[in-house]
């Protein structure tokens, strides 16, 4: 029978304290490695949550943005027209008409008791004339005659209603304007595809500084508040401020990388678990960043649709309007359109491109579109027009370079012609095809680009466009080819729109001539207004005026 020795016994307990050591050890740094691991996982989801509230807020903050500007040009319209009721009637309910259902604008003074403030003027269903405001409303407009900002209101009644208020220098001395919508009762939207935009987020915007459950303008969940890692933010609204609350529906880093900590504890091969999860949830990130990507630059482009108009029926011309974005990789621009009417029976028509590709130049497009209209709409000249436009936009520091051409188009005379006078600040010149066939630019009237550092007084030119003549207005994104002269592409451009015959309407003609440019990958963005005078029924042959052209300083 083998006899045990104290050196055997020894090296026993040794080997046994070293495997039991090495098996703490070995539980510690797996331990220890759980928990890093936890902890940077959960530091990365909160910074993924945090960046995606920083999209979202942006966004948000962005589409907010637009309503103090349409505010202003309406006050803009106050103070072009002195305090016109009719005029600043007409411009609102052209809004209600263009935006989203049940919108309201009103333009209000206080009573001289000071008990509520009386309507002067309004349009919408919700404001009348004459209507006496008190309570909430009453106190918001309050807020906005001291603030010089805009102030929105609370979400208000069993309706919930929103509205946004804005004092001068926005609105005349002593007034207020005021903006009013329904938003109806909180519904959650069905869920939507994981591929959609912010699909993997859950948001609630309050109308308040916090988290309040009677103030509740939209969300994307009805379970509130929300929980787990919440990140919330505030979003200046004027001199108010409204509360953002964000959380992730699932883990943003992959469900492979949120259950890293549980791989590293239980898994066998430490290293090769982890690394396959590093790269399982960089690749998954990537993937998410590019459709991301490819989500957001459609919002961006739908929001620029939005900001575009809805062109107006008009008797006696045809219009028609085409909008592309740019190739693969662009982002959204500031190039846009106009046709309005104006005092006089008259027709505002203007094209212009503001300088950069993101929701900056977006944002500034909508301003300056809506400041010239604020302008126009009394008949001034085009050249007295967009020397105010450039005015407003090197006070305001709106952008730092646009392009505008705004052209006024008088009523039909007794021989069918229509006299078009037109201003052209750095723009392309729009083509005019006459009746039989030629195609030619728009000389005259040329200065500047607006924004530039240099006082400058634009000037004007006017043509004569005989019945049946087409006027063809185009941002730079339609003729610009990497390589090739600009006056080459202008010419073929011209070229293109001769071959078609006088039968060709402005809806084929925008066809016509965007098919030109399908051949190629477009660097910009493309706006394109066809313009067309109607052709009277024969009846009187009047003297036919032949086509003038000469420029006022």
């Amino acid at each position: 029978m083998p006899v045990a020795t104290p050196g055997g016994d020894r090296r026993v307990f040794a080997l046994r304290t070293a495997s039991v050591a090495a098996l703490v050890l070995a539980l510690a740094v797996t331990a220890v490695l759980s928990w890093a691991t936890h902890v940077v996982v959960h530091d990365q989801e909160h910074r993924l949550v945090k960046e995606r509230a920083g999209e979202v807020g942006l966004l948000l903050t962005s589409a907010i943005g637009a309503i103090p500007s349409e505010l202003a040009a309406q006050g803009g319209i106050l103070q072009a027209t002195h305090g016109s009721r009719a005029a600043y009637e007409h411009s609102a309910t052209a809004t209600v008409a263009a935006g989203p259902g049940h919108l309201s604008f009103a333009w209000l003074r206080p009573q001289p008791s000071g008990s509520g403030f009386v309507v002067i003027a309004a349009a919408g269903a919700n404001l009348h004339r004459g209507e006496i405001i008190t309570g909430t409303r009453a106190a918001t407009f309050r807020a906005a005659l001291r603030a010089k900002q805009m102030v929105a209101t609370p979400v208000m009644g069993t309706g919930r209603t929103l509205g946004f208020a804005l004092g001068p220098p926005g609105a005349p001395a002593g007034t207020v304007l005021y903006r009013e919508s329904a938003l109806g009762p909180v519904v959650s939207p069905p869920r939507q595809a994981s591929t959609a935009p912010f699909a993997e987020l859950d948001v609630v915007l309050y109308g308040a500084p916090k988290a309040d459950s009677r103030q509740v303008l939209v969300s994307t969940t009805r379970h509130l508040p929300l929980s787990g890692d919440v990140t919330t933010q505030a979003l200046p609204v004027g001199a108010s401020s409204w509360f953002l609350s964000i959380s992730a529906r699932r883990p943003l880093v992959g469900s492979v990388a949120a259950n890293a900590e549980w791989l590293v504890l239980f898994g066998g091969i430490l290293a090769s678990l982890l690394i396959s999860a590093v790269i399982a949830s960089a690749a998954s990130r990537r993937d998410a960043a590019m459709a991301l990507y490819e989500g957001e630059h459609q919002i961006a482009e739908t929001l620029q649709r939005s900001l575009l108009p809805k062109l107006p029926n008009l008797p006696d011309l045809e219009l028609a309007a085409r909008y592309l974005a740019a190739g693969a990789g662009q982002e959204v621009g500031g190039d846009w359109f106009d046709a309005f009417p104006i005092a006089g029976g008259r027709v505002g028509l203007a094209i212009g491109d503001v300088i950069g590709h993101d929701l900056t130049a977006a944002s500034a497009m909508a301003q300056i579109r809506a400041s010239l209209r604020a302008y126009a709409v009394d008949g001034a000249s085009p050249a007295a027009v967009i020397n105010r436009l450039d005015h407003l936009v090197d006070a305001l520091g709106l952008t730092q370079l646009v392009t505008v051409f705004y052209a006024v188009l008088e009523p039909v005379e007794a021989d069918g012609s229509r006299l078009l006078r037109f201003t052209n600040a750095g723009h392309l010149p729009p083509l005019l095809r006459e009746p039989n066939g030629p195609v030619r630019p728009l000389a005259g009237g040329d200065s500047i680009l607006i924004g530039a550092p240099i006082d400058v007084n634009h000037s004007e030119a006017e043509v004569r466009m005989q019945p049946g003549s087409m006027l063809l207005l185009f941002t730079d994104g339609l003729v610009e080819v990497p390589g090739v002269p600009l006056g080459e592409t202008l010419d073929l451009l011209a070229s293109n729109v001769a071959l078609r015959d006088d039968s060709t309407d402005v809806e084929a003609m925008c066809d016509h001539v965007l098919a030109t440019t399908t051949d190629r990958e477009r660097r910009d963005d493309v706006a394109l207004l066809v313009v067309q005078t109607a052709v009277p029924q024969p009846a009187d042959s009047g003297d036919r005026r032949p086509d003038t052209a000469h420029e006022h300083a």
